[in-house]
Parts: C-alpha cells; sequence; structure tokens
C-alpha cells in the first residue's frame, strides 16, 4: 500500500511562487508533522526524541530512519503544500506548483520523446494564438505538461537514493493530463509511478520500487490522508 499523507498551506499570491527562508521553514515543519502522523497511525510510533534522532540522511540526501529500516517514507513540498508518502518499498515522492517553465533545463531533464511532446504542444498554443483567445486552461496547459514530467523525473531520482548521479535522460515517462490519481509508464520497468492534479493548482507525483517487474500501481494501492492545520494545531497541543 502507499499512504499519501497531505496538508495544504496558505499562499501568498504576491511573491508568485518565490519563497522567503521562513516559508520555506513552514514548509518543512509541515512535511517532519506529516511524517509524525503517519509513523503514529501506520506504525504506533511518536515523533519523540529517539526517533527525531534515528532521523538520518543517506549520501545523497535521502532521509530515513536509523532503527527502522523497514519504514520506507519520502517528503516534498513546495509553495502552498507538504506531502509524505509511506510504502512497502523504496519511495519518493515530489509536488510543484504549476508556474512559469524553466525552459533551460528541458534539454538536461527530459529525453528526446519528452522534450517532442513538450515542444510540439508548444507550438500548437502559438498556432492557435494567432486566430484566437486562449482560455485560462489552455495557457496553463503546457506549463503544467512540463510539472506532470518534472514532477516524476524527480519521485524518480527520489526514490533511487542516488540523487543527482542519477542521469535524468535515461529514463522516461508517458503521463496524461488527468486530474485524477493515474498510473503512468516507466521505461524503466522495477519502477511504478503514479501521479495526480490537485486543485488545479499542484502536480504530486510517486515513484516506488516493484516487487516484480509486471506489478501494476493502481489506485486501489493508495490511500490519501488530507490533514487541515486546525488538526494540525490540536495534534501540537494534545
Amino acid at each position: 500500500m502507499i499512504h499519501i499523507y497531505i496538508m495544504y498551506l496558505p499562499i501568498s499570491e504576491k511573491n508568485d511562487g518565490n519563497r522567503t527562508g521562513q516559508k520555506h521553514r513552514t514548509e518543512h515543519e509541515a512535511g517532519t508533522e506529516l511524517l509524525a502522523v503517519g509513523l503514529r497511525e501506520l506504525y504506533g510510533m511518536e515523533m519523540n526524541t529517539s526517533v527525531r534522532a534515528g532521523l538520518s540522511y543517506g549520501q545523497h540526501g535521502k532521509p530515513y530512519l536509523r532503527n527502522h529500516p523497514e519504514i520506507h517514507f519520502n517528503i516534498s513540498h513546495c509553495e502552498g503544500l507538504a506531502v509524505c508518502v509511506f510504502s512497502d518499498t523504496e519511495t519518493g515522492v515530489d509536488v510543484e506548483r504549476i508556474r512559469e517553465v524553466k525552459e533551460k533545463v528541458i534539454p538536461k531533464v527530459f529525453d528526446r520523446a519528452e522534450q517532442e511532446l513538450l515542444f510540439w504542444n508548444k507550438k500548437a498554443l502559438e498556432l492557435k494564438m494567432k486566430y484566437t483567445e486562449l482560455t485560462d486552461a489552455e495557457k496553463e496547459k503546457y506549463k503544467e505538461i512540463f510539472y506532470r514530467f518534472w514532477t516524476l523525473k524527480e519521485s524518480y531520482v527520489k526514490q533511487s537514493g542516488q540523487g543527482m548521479t542519477v542521469k535524468l535522460t535515461d529514463f522516461a515517462f508517458q503521463p496524461e493530463l488527468d486530474p485524477g490519481w493515474r498510473e503512468v509508464p516507466c521505461t524503466d520497468e522495477k519502477v511504478g509511478a503514479m501521479q495526480c492534479k490537485l486543485k488545479e493548482k499542484w502536480i504530486l507525483s510517486v515513484c516506488v520500487e516493484k516487487s516484480q517487474a509486471d506489478e501494476r500501481i493502481t489506485t486501489e494501492k493508495i490511500v490519501i490522508r488530507e490533514i487541515t492545520t486546525k488538526e494540525k494545531e490540536w495534534m501540537e497541543h494534545e
């Protein structure tokens, strides 16, 4: 099973996605809170001093519990959202708010087929703009496609625990433009991927190590738990 804990956080529209140090710390703390909730609900463990002391990081920055290597989890956060995922096998998660595209990284991050998909979607939008006004949804489509690929790549790297030693163009995904949870094919048959669009603002992607090559990562294997800020405050004072 894949257990996904999410927490929505306040968004400041004024800074257009640029986070201050305080906002980044708030998001990081929210991710740690979700880790604590998951440990309590799934494993009956409190995030006490001993557990925090056992929170370590691998050579490339992947967090793990030194005294509980059987617990596989990963955390991601961005403006307005924090996520923590637990899985039966090695897992990685990435979440991004849909915003301007990082054009310069495309050749370094995406393989040829992924680049072509982005290119032709961009050209199609540019062509349509010559004859009619684009809807807000159409304007966001190219950005959405980019962040669907981007979050899949990031979650794959985080799942592997190898950091940026992984060559990002050596594997590829085929995401669909669907707001619901969908399994995403990956050229690496050892990895399963799932993805969804949250509240029209964020793309969330999860990669897990498959138990066997033909294993399917279906929605039936996903449990989502949203922690509200009020519930967070209640837990802190419990």
